[in-house]
């Protein structure tokens, strides 16, 4: 075998290594680095972890990250807006509404639809009316289920 034929064979099994890694990349497959001994990342046993950060990577993509927010502030109707940011499905979300001061807390119409699961990038929304006197800020504990488990959030929302 010629020198050349050896650099363009040695080019063309690179070039299909960085294809077939570059697609599992796509795939939302962990492209992990191995040592010669196939044992772990090099840096996550520097750190005293074998194939951690790869199980974090699979985690990672198991969660869901239902966010509370009230778009487009304002006197009068308003809108209550539920949204799951993460990857991953969220079960059975549940919201619960409490005044962030002594103030009663506003209407919120629709949370009876509750319990639900909401797709990666599903938002839901609730009607929710302000009235003089109501709290202006108000507490939102959102609760869901993904594959890792039950997870809480408490988001703090300006409703005027």
């Amino acid at each position: 075998m010629k020198p050349e034929d050896t650099a363009n064979l040695i080019a063309a099994i690179g070039t299909v290594i960085s294809v077939v890694s570059a697609r599992g990349r796509q795939l939302g497959l962990p492209v992990v680095p191995h040592d010669n001994k196939g044992t772990g990342c090099p840096a996550s046993k520097a750190h005293g972890d074998r194939g951690g950060a790869a199980r974090r990577g699979v985690e990672a993509r198991r969660h869901a990250q239902v966010t509370a927010s009230i778009p487009g502030v304002r006197n009068g109707p308003g809108r209550l807006v539920l949204t799951n940011e993460g990857p991953a499905v969220a079960r059975s979300v549940t919201v619960a509404i409490a005044s962030a001061d002594e103030a009663k807390p506003p209407a919120v119409f629709g949370l009876e639809r509750l319990p639900v699961d909401l797709r990666p990038g599903q938002p839901m929304s609730f009607d929710l009316v302000a009235s003089w006197g109501d709290a202006t800020l108000i507490n939102a504990l959102v609760r869901w289920v993904d594959d890792a488990g039950p997870h809480e959030a408490t988001y703090t929302l300006r409703t005027l």
